[in-house]
C-alpha cells in the first residue's frame, strides 16, 4: 500500500520539459523583477541577466514576463502572459497561417 501510493504521488508530480522550462523563465522573471523594480540594484540585476545568458534563456520571453505582466508574483498572470507570449511567437513563425483569427 505505501509503495502504490509512493508512486502516485510521484505521477501526480510529473512536470513536461516545457513546464520545467516555463518554470526556469517564471524564476528568472521573478528574481529580475525584484531586482530591477524594487531593490534598483544594478549590480544584482547585471548578475541575474548573466545567468539568463549562461543558462541559454529566452530573453524576448522573459522581457514579456518583465513588462507584459505586471504581477511576477501570481503564477496564474504570468501563465496567462507567458500564453499570449507564445501564441503570437507562432503566429510570427508561421506567416499566413492564422491571417483569418
Amino acid at each position: 500500500m505505501g509503495l502504490l501510493q509512493t508512486i502516485q504521488g510521484r505521477l501526480l508530480q510529473y512536470d513536461s520539459p516545457s513546464r520545467q522550462l516555463q518554470q526556469v523563465h517564471f524564476d528568472a522573471a521573478r528574481r529580475l523583477a525584484q531586482a530591477q523594480f524594487k531593490l534598483a540594484d544594478a549590480e544584482l540585476s547585471q548578475r541575474l541577466w548573466q545567468d539568463v545568458a549562461d543558462r541559454d534563456l529566452d530573453v524576448d520571453r522573459i522581457l514579456n514576463l518583465l513588462y507584459g505582466c505586471w504581477f511576477q508574483d501570481d503564477p496564474a498572470a504570468l501563465r496567462a502572459a507567458d500564453a499570449e507570449f507564445q501564441a503570437r511567437r507562432e503566429r510570427e513563425l508561421i506567416p499566413g497561417v492564422f491571417e483569418h483569427c
